[in-house]
C-alpha cells in the first residue's frame, strides 16, 4: 500500500494539488474518476522548481480529449499563478486503460501514483500488455520511417545538427522497441541504451560500429543521461549511422514477428 502523499509532498504542494483538482471537479464538464500525483516528485526524484504533475483520469473524453483536457491545463496554469507551485496535467479516460490502448508513460505512472481524490476505489496499477506493446512498437516504427526522410534531407541541405539529433533520436525510439516487446516500459533518453546492452537485446557482442553509434548516441544526452541538448556528429560519419538505424530496424522487424508468433501460438493453446 503507498504511503501517505504527505510523506512525498510537502504541505503547501498538498494543499496546492487539492484546489486544483477541486477547481477540476467544479468547472470541467467531464466526469472525473481519479486525480492522481505521479512522475519525478512521486518518485522521490524531483528537482528543485519540479512540476507537480497531476494524472486526470476521466470517466469518458472524446478521442481529442477537448475541449475537457485544454480547460484542465488552463485551470493548471492558473493554480500555479496563484501558488507559485507549477502544476502540469495529463488528462486520460478509462478507455485508455484497457489493455492494447495503453502506454508505457501511463503504465508507469498508474504504478507510481499518489491518489490525491478518486470517487470510488483508488484504480489499480496496469500491466503493460503484448498487444500494447505491438502498437506502439508500430507506431515508434512509422515516426522511425518518417525520421529516414527527414535525416536524408537535412544531410542533403547540409543541416547536419539537425540531420544527427534526428537520428539519434531515432536510435532511441529503436532500442525503447527492443524494450517494450520484451515488456519493459520504464527507462527514457539514454537510459534506454544502457537497458538495451544490459539484457544483450542484441545479442552478445554488439558489431563495432553499432556500438559505437550506441556510446555516442548515450553521450549525447550529457552526464544525467537526460538533457534536451543537439547531437554533436557521430564518430564513424552519418553513413555509418544510417547503416546502425537499418540494422536496428530489422532487428525491431524480427522483434516484433517474434512476439506475433508467441501471441499465435497462446491463441492455439487456449482455443485448441
Amino acid at each position: 500500500m503507498k504511503t501517505p502523499l504527505a510523506t512525498v509532498l510537502t504541505p503547501q504542494e498538498i494543499a496546492a494539488a487539492r484546489y486544483f483538482v477541486s477547481r477540476v471537479l467544479d468547472e470541467v464538464r467531464a466526469p472525473l474518476r481519479q486525480a492522481s500525483l505521479f512522475g519525478s516528485k512521486a518518485r522521490r526524484e524531483a528537482r528543485v522548481g519540479s512540476d507537480l504533475d497531476i494524472l486526470l483520469i476521466f470517466e469518458d473524453l472524446p478521442p481529442s480529449r477537448e475541449p475537457y483536457a485544454g480547460q484542465a491545463e488552463a485551470i493548471a496554469e492558473e493554480v500555479a499563478a496563484e501558488t507559485a507551485i507549477p502544476v502540469s496535467v495529463w488528462s486520460v479516460s478509462l478507455v485508455d486503460l484497457q489493455p492494447g490502448a495503453r502506454t508505457p508513460m501511463l503504465v508507469d505512472a498508474m504504478e507510481d501514483a499518489y491518489t490525491i481524490w478518486s470517487s470510488g476505489d483508488p484504480l489499480p496499477a496496469i500491466s503493460f500488455t503484448a498487444d500494447d506493446a505491438l502498437r506502439c512498437c508500430m507506431s515508434l516504427m512509422d515516426r522511425v520511417s518518417e525520421g529516414g526522410r527527414e535525416f536524408s534531407a537535412a544531410v542533403e541541405a547540409r543541416a547536419l545538427g539537425k540531420a544527427f539529433t534526428r537520428a539519434r533520436d531515432d536510435v532511441v525510439r529503436l532500442c525503447t522497441c527492443l524494450l517494450l516487446l520484451r515488456g519493459v516500459t520504464r527507462p527514457r533518453r539514454a537510459e534506454v541504451i544502457g537497458a538495451v546492452r544490459a539484457a544483450r537485446l542484441l545479442g552478445s557482442r554488439i558489431p563495432r560500429p553499432v556500438a559505437d553509434v550506441l556510446e555516442w548516441v548515450e553521450l549525447s544526452f550529457g552526464s544525467d543521461g537526460k538533457a534536451e541538448v543537439a547531437a554533436l556528429p557521430p564518430p564513424l560519419g552519418s553513413d555509418a549511422l544510417a547503416a546502425t538505424i537499418d540494422e536496428l530496424r530489422n532487428h525491431v522487424g524480427g522483434e516484433i514477428e517474434r512476439l506475433r508468433q508467441q501471441q499465435f501460438r497462446n491463441f492455439k493453446n487456449r482455443v485448441g
